[in-house]
């Protein structure tokens, strides 16, 4: 998977914009990189914008790896907003496991999205 950040600064969030196979390692590998990022702060929210993504070869194992992945770093995210956009249904799918699997064990709110104007909205509410 490639991804870039960006950080919205008048919002005070980050989007990670995703394309290609997704692994658990990916994943891991976006979350560090956000938080070595100048204007990270613990408590930030991040959007995930995965419309370019291709999740054909993710497995089910897979799902809860990065699920675990990001309770692994829930302190850093404790408070946050993880929006995720998953336009596909099969993707949209994988990641309302991935929200299952998560929100049981974390502090920060998780909402995965089909469209990036309901994200973006969301991530902007009070």
């Amino acid at each position: 998977m490639d991804f870039e950040i960006s950080y919205v600064k008048d919002k005070a969030y980050f989007i990670i914009k995703t394309r290609g196979e997704t692994t658990p390692v990916d994943i891991k590998k976006s979350l560090e990189m956000v938080f070595g990022h100048q204007n990270w702060l613990d408590g930030a929210s991040i959007l995930y914008d995965n419309r370019l993504e291709d999740l054909t070869k993710l497995t089910n194992h897979e799902v809860k790896m990065i699920s675990d992945i990001f309770i692994k770093y829930n302190n850093k995210l404790s408070n946050s907003k993880v929006a995720v956009v998953m336009p596909e249904d099969l993707a949209f799918g994988f990641a309302r496991v991935w929200e299952a699997h998560t929100e049981g064990d974390s502090t920060f709110k998780t909402r995965v999205f089909r469209g990036i104007e309901d994200a973006c909205a969301w991530m902007e509410e009070e």
